[in-house]
């Protein structure tokens, strides 16, 4: 059972039945791994706390659970888990007394009140499909703004990255691309080919070289530069961004990290292995990208927060 072990043979009974429970109302093994670490870790902190069973659970319990998930360190790292991983670990909480009222175990929900997993459920609505990114790439007139949608969806940078991004950090010749700084100064390779590499390809060649500054230092070692040929901004990327979001009439509450939450969707759909996402992505711990695996186990029963069904890969 691994670090949470339940002891109770009650619990361990509805453990056991949850996951049947799940795979039963059509969640993937995917999904099923994602959540099965947050319902064992409930019912082990559920143990610690001496509630015997799960009738005694009150509101107050999992408020408090909430806030031990906020504080509780990682195992490995010691740093705080993720706020996607809570939220994720929430939701799990909800699937499960939704178990006990389905199977009328239960009369009273003590989850009835209480509105977890925000985060979690607004990365999914927001969730760009192919067909977004193929509106996004439509309302593309220069070479500039193709190029920002390669690295933010097709490389999945964070926009931090994409700021500090310079020309010798970008290997055309071997296509990849190196993040010397990503978060918490972690480094990555990233694989780039296809419309990726060819977008990426016509804006340093034909775009940059008749806009840059040559009288600005930082300017000459960016890759992707503003209008006045320095360095480009946060700011500047997310106006960009933002300007073709709503000419491609999509939500405009995604953000430049929905491209990331998009991306890393896509690849699961398309079969990369769970490992190679997070190395792709820069994520720190795979829990992280284990985010993901719940998405696109839904996603296809789902559409987005704009009416446009979710194609895959």
């Amino acid at each position: 059972m691994g670090r949470f072990t339940i002891y109770s043979r009650e619990n361990l009974y509805h453990y056991q039945r949850f996951m049947k429970y799940l795979e039963a109302i059509g969640y993937s093994l995917a999904s099923q791994k994602t959540f099965d670490t947050g319902i064992r870790e409930f019912l082990w902190w559920l143990e610690k706390k001496k509630i015997t069973t799960v009738g005694q659970v009150e509101e107050s319990d999992i408020k408090s659970f909430y806030t031990y998930q906020q504080e509780r360190p990682r195992s490995i790292t010691g740093g705080p888990l993720s706020e996607s991983r809570v939220a994720i670990h929430m939701y799990t909480l909800k699937l499960f007394f939704q178990y006990f009222i389905d199977t009328e175990q239960l009369e009273v929900n003590p989850m009835s009140n209480l509105n977890y997993g925000r985060d979690y459920k607004r990365i999914r609505e927001n969730l760009l499909s192919h067909r977004d990114i193929g509106k996004l790439y439509d309302e593309c007139h220069t070479a500039r703004q193709r190029a920002m949608l390669a690295m933010f969806y097709g490389c999945g940078l964070r926009r931090e990255e994409a700021v500090k991004l310079n020309v010798k950090d970008v290997h055309f010749r071997n296509a990849m691309l190196y993040v010397r700084q990503g978060k918490g100064g972690r480094k990555r390779t990233i694989p780039i080919n296809g419309k990726v590499l060819e977008d990426l390809k016509e804006y340093y060649y034909n775009q940059r070289p008749g806009e840059i500054n040559y009288n600005n230092d930082d300017g000459k070692e960016a890759f992707m530069l503003n209008k006045r040929g320095v360095r480009m901004k946060a700011l500047t990327y997310t106006e960009d961004i933002k300007k073709l979001i709503r000419k491609a009439g999509l939500s405009e509450s995604i953000s430049l990290h929905h491209f990331r939450h998009a991306i890393a969707t896509h690849l699961l759909e398309s079969g990369m292995k769970t490992g190679h996402v997070k190395d792709f992505l820069g994520h720190m711990s795979i829990e992280t990208t284990q985010t993901y695996t719940h998405i696109t186990a839904t996603q296809m029963k789902k559409t987005t927060a704009y009416g446009i069904e979710t194609i895959s890969a």
